[in-house]
């Protein structure tokens, strides 16, 4: 009888298998403990004194005992060793069997790429069609895509209209980062002169339906993280090979976005504090589950106070125009409580709305 594959799924046995014959394969003393922590993601000193009090412990001793019977089935002879005990006790392969589960692990992999290719054509839906019509062209699965879209069997979309200026730019911006080529790009910042800007492209980004390239730009402020929105292109950007390449540093891009809403950096302006106040439930929850920006903290609890009905948290990060705009986008039931400058740029923002459609309307 075929023993079912004991890499497959998302249970914890199937964790702990993927650990467990890779601590095998490498010829080295393993315990109980070492594959717990690799699961966990700690050091073993991080773990508790009885190990048993870790989530999965019992599917771990389970898969520890039916891999070494499937791997003692396939390989001739003594294929572990063990010493010590209880907690303590550790153990190795030593058979001259490099990978005994190969067809298992073939397999899973088989599985793995069949479940992601049948992903890529459902997000049809989802990325930028040109994006697809690039990777896919000349592809049987470009047409199946297709195909299944008229026939409404697509099961993924996205709410974003998708058919964006120079969206079909895409493709060639990300190879140039890809492939490290300079680009020339005509250019046209918002109510400025077109300017052609040579630059070293390095990120991709999209924010609120909007796609942004950051790079190095030769001759401009800042070095690195130079934001060119893509609906500014005037046309196909240009590859230049002359120029030598300029990478970005060592983890720029991990930290760059990191205390901002959107993409935008405003010069000189600093991380703060920003208190901001759910004068609803629902509100309060919304905020909770789909919060503004990562560094979101409850500072209060939503309940009855002796100012009223409310819940507070709060968030640290630089101002710009995005988190401003994100602030009036979620309506009257959130309230910016400090900074105090942070609290007037909303009021005034509020204020001329009001004034706006205040004009010859009668609400009476």
């Amino acid at each position: 009888m075929q023993r079912k594959n004991l890499f497959d799924g998302e249970s914890y046995k199937a964790e702990f298998a993927i650990i467990t014959y890779r601590w095998l394969m490498s010829l080295r003393w393993v315990t109980n403990a070492d594959i717990m922590a690799e699961r966990l993601g700690v050091s073993k000193k991080e773990l508790p004194a009885n190990l048993s009090n870790c989530d999965g412990y019992g599917e771990l001793k389970k898969i520890i005992g039916i891999m070494k019977k499937a791997i003692s089935e396939r390989v001739k002879g003594t294929c572990f060793e063990s010493e010590g005990n209880n907690r303590d006790l550790r153990f190795r392969y030593i058979g001259k069997d490099n990978d005994p589960l190969a067809d298992m692990r073939n397999a899973k992999v088989i599985n793995n790429l069949r479940q992601y290719w049948k992903f890529c054509q459902d997000s049809a839906g989802f990325f930028p069609r040109p994006w697809l019509e690039y990777y896919f062209k000349d592809c049987q699965d470009l047409l199946d895509m297709k195909s299944k879209r008229q026939k409404g069997e697509q099961v993924i979309s996205a709410s974003l209209d998708r058919i964006l200026t120079n969206i079909e730019y895409l493709p060639v911006l990300y190879e140039a980062i890809v492939n490290k080529t300079v680009l020339e790009i005509d250019y046209k910042p918002f109510d400025e002169e077109q300017v052609t800007i040579m630059l070293h492209p390095h990120y991709l980004k999209e924010y609120n339906g909007r796609w942004h390239l950051f790079g190095h730009a030769e001759g401009r402020e800042p070095e690195n993280g130079y934001n060119i929105a893509l609906d500014r292109i005037q046309k196909r950007p240009r590859e230049n090979y002359i120029e030598k390449y300029i990478p970005a540093p060592s983890l720029f891009y991990t930290t760059f976005f990191q205390d901002i809403v959107g993409v935008s950096h405003i010069k000189d302006a600093v991380k703060e504090k920003i208190v901001i106040r759910a004068h609803s439930y629902y509100m309060f929850r919304l905020m909770d589950t789909k919060p503004i920006h990562p560094s979101h903290k409850v500072e209060k609890e939503f309940g009855e106070y002796a100012d009223g009905e409310y819940a507070e948290f709060s968030i640290e990060v630089a101002v710009n125009k995005e988190l401003i705009g994100r602030l009036l986008q979620m309506g009257a039931d959130l309230e910016v409580m400090s900074p105090r400058s942070v609290r007037e740029e909303v009021f005034q923002k509020v204020k001329t709305m009001s004034e706006m459609y205040a004009k010859n309307v009668d609400f009476q």
